[in-house]
C-alpha cells in the first residue's frame, strides 16, 4: 500500500522537501493510517509533519476520548499535536446549518488557522478511493454537473489527499499490519446522513450489479474531471468575446454565445452566475438549460428569475444578468457568508469583495475600507452579514458596548444606507462595522506578531 501511495504522491507532486504538512487526524482508521504513513515517509521526502484534531462535541465523552487518543498517539511518534474542542451543537443552534456543514466549516477553519501558524502548511486528509466513490454518487443524486461529478481532487486549495489511490480495505489491512488500533466513530453508522446511507446501503446494492462499482465510479470521476478541466479552459478563452460587465450587470452577447458548443454555453452561464452571487447553490441543470434556450430563442423582453434573486432579461443583442432589486442590496441573514482567510470572498448581495491577508510582517490599515487584527487572538471562521435588530459591539477605544443603531445615528449614516454596510463577526461577536469602526476584539497590540487584514473592494 505504501508504494501505491508513494506513486500517487509523486504523480501529483503532493509532497516537497522542506515544506510543512498538517495531518488532520480524527483517530479513525483512515486518518490514523495517514498520520502513521506520513511519519514513515518523513525521512524520504524531508517535510515537517504536525497533526491536528477537532473534537466537535457531538458525542460527549466518546469524542473527548478520541482527542486524548490522538494526542497520545502523536506523542509516541514525536509529532507535534494541535487539538481543539469546538462546540459545534451550539454553533448549529445559532446558525441553522446542518450538522455535517457546521462541523466541516468549523473544522477547516481550525485546520487552516494551524496551517497558517506553521507557515502555510499543506493540510493532509485521509480521504480514500471508497470516499471518492461515495462522493461521486452523492453528487450524482443531487444533480451535480461535471464540476461535482469529478469528485475530490488529489490537491485542491491547500488540501492534499495522498490516500485517494487506495481503498478502505487496504487501509484497514495497513492498520492491522502496523498494529494500529484506531478509534471507531459511532456516528458513521447513523443513516440520517446521506453519505452513510450511500456507504451502508446503496453501494452494497450496486455491487450486486458490478463488484468493481467503486473502481468504476472513481475512474469515471477521473474522466469527467479531465473533460471538465478542458471545457473550463476553453470557456476561459471565449469569455471576453461573450461576456462584458456594465455596472452591476453582466451582459452576454447572444450571437457570440450561439456560436459555441452546448458544453461551453453551459459553462459560460455557470461562470456568470457564480461571478454574480459567489456560488452555484440552488442552481440546477434545468436553470442553466432554460437560460440557454432563452438566450438563443427567447423573445426580447423575456424575464427569468433565478434562485438568489438573480434575474435574466433578454435584450435585442444581449442577455442581461443582474439583481432582482437593483435599488438596494439583498439582506444577508445570519450566519451569513464565511470569509476565505486568506483569500478573496465575493459578497454579491452587497456588491463587494473582501480581501483577507495573513502575515507575520506588520501590516497597516489603508484607510477606512481596511482593518487590522491580531491573528492569533481572532476566533475563526469570520462571517459577513447584514445588520440585525439588537446588534451591539464595543467600539475600538471605548470602555463599554454600544447599540449598532445608536452608532449609526451618531455617525449620521442615512437609514437607507445602513443595509449596505457589511457586518463582520465571529462567535465572540462583532469585529468590524465595515468601512466605519472596529471593535475591541483581537485588537493589534505592541507585542502582536501575526496580523490579519481585511480590505473591502466595492463595485463587483
Amino acid at each position: 500500500m505504501q508504494e501505491e501511495v508513494k506513486r500517487w504522491i509523486n504523480k501529483y507532486r503532493l509532497l516537497s522537501r522542506n515544506e510543512a504538512v498538517l495531518a488532520a487526524c480524527s483517530g479513525g482508521p483512515d486518518s490514523l493510517a495517514l498520520l502513521h504513513m506520513l511519519w514513515t515517509l518523513q525521512p524520504e521526502y524531508g517535510f515537517y509533519l504536525a497533526a491536528a484534531h477537532v473534537d466537535h462535541m457531538f458525542r460527549g465523552t466518546e469524542s473527548a476520548e478520541d482527542a486524548v487518543f490522538v494526542e497520545q498517539f502523536c506523542r509516541r511518534l514525536g509529532v507535534p499535536f494541535y487539538g481543539r474542542a469546538i462546540n459545534v451543537p451550539r454553533f448549529i443552534a445559532r446558525s441553522g446549518r446542518s450538522e455535517e456543514d457546521a462541523a466541516r466549516v468549523l473544522r477547516y477553519a481550525f485546520l487552516r488557522k494551524i496551517a497558517r501558524q506553521l507557515g502555510g502548511a499543506k493540510i493532509a486528509t485521509g480521504h480514500h478511493r471508497d470516499d471518492q466513490a461515495e462522493t461521486v454518487l452523492m453528487h450524482l443524486l443531487r444533480g451535480a454537473g461535471s464540476g461535482g461529478l469529478r469528485g475530490m481532487l488529489p490537491a485542491d486549495n491547500g488540501i492534499i489527499r495522498p490516500f485517494l489511490a487506495v481503498s478502505r480495505a487496504e487501509i484497514d489491512n495497513y492498520c492491522r499490519m502496523h498494529q494500529l488500533k484506531p478509534r471507531l466513530d459511532s456516528s458513521n453508522l447513523n443513516r440520517d446522513y446521506l453519505r452513510n446511507k450511500i456507504r451502508l446501503d446503496l453501494l452494497p446494492d450496486l455491487e450486486a450489479y458490478n463488484l468493481e462499482i467503486r473502481a468504476v465510479l472513481c475512474r469515471t470521476a477521473g474522466i469527467i474531471g479531465d473533460e471538465h478541466d478542458y471545457i473550463s479552459v476553453q470557456a476561459g478563452k471565449v469569455w471576453e468575446q461573450i461576456v462584458r460587465c456594465e455596472g452591476t450587470r453582466l451582459l452576454l452577447d447572444r450571437k457570440e454565445l450561439a456560436k459555441q458548443h452546448i458544453a461551453l454555453q453551459r459553462e459560460i452561464f455557470r461562470r456568470a452566475i457564480e461571478k454574480k452571487q459567489g456560488q452555484l447553490k440552488g442552481i440546477t441543470f434545468e436553470h442553466v438549460e432554460k437560460l440557454i434556450k432563452m438566450a438563443l430563442h427567447g423573445k426580447v423582453g423575456g424575464i427569468f428569475c433565478l434562485p438568489g434573486k438573480l434575474t435574466a432579461m433578454n435584450r435585442y443583442d444581449v442577455l442581461e444578468l443582474g439583481w432582482e432589486k437593483e435599488n438596494g442590496p439583498e439582506l444577508i441573514e445570519p450566519p451569513g457568508i464565511v470569509l476565505q482567510v486568506p483569500g478573496i470572498t465575493s459578497i454579491p448581495q452587497m456588491r463587494l469583495q473582501v480581501v483577507a491577508e495573513i502575515s507575520a510582517d506588520r501590516l497597516s490599515a489603508d484607510g477606512k475600507m481596511s482593518a487590522l487584527w491580531d491573528a492569533t487572538e481572532l476566533a475563526f471562521p469570520i462571517f459577513v452579514r447584514s445588520r440585525q435588530p439588537g446588534d451591539r459591539f464595543q467600539p475600538l477605544g471605548m470602555p463599554g458596548s454600544k447599540k449598532l443603531k445608536d452608532f449609526f445615528i451618531d455617525a449620521k449614516i442615512p437609514r437607507e444606507k445602513r443595509d449596505e454596510i457589511p457586518i463582520f463577526y465571529n462567535r465572540k461577536g462583532i469585529l468590524w462595522i465595515g468601512g466605519f469602526r472596529q471593535s475591541e476584539q483581537a485588537k493589534v497590540k505592541s507585542d502582536t506578531r501575526h496580523f490579519c487584514k481585511l480590505t473591502i473592494n466595492r463595485g463587483i
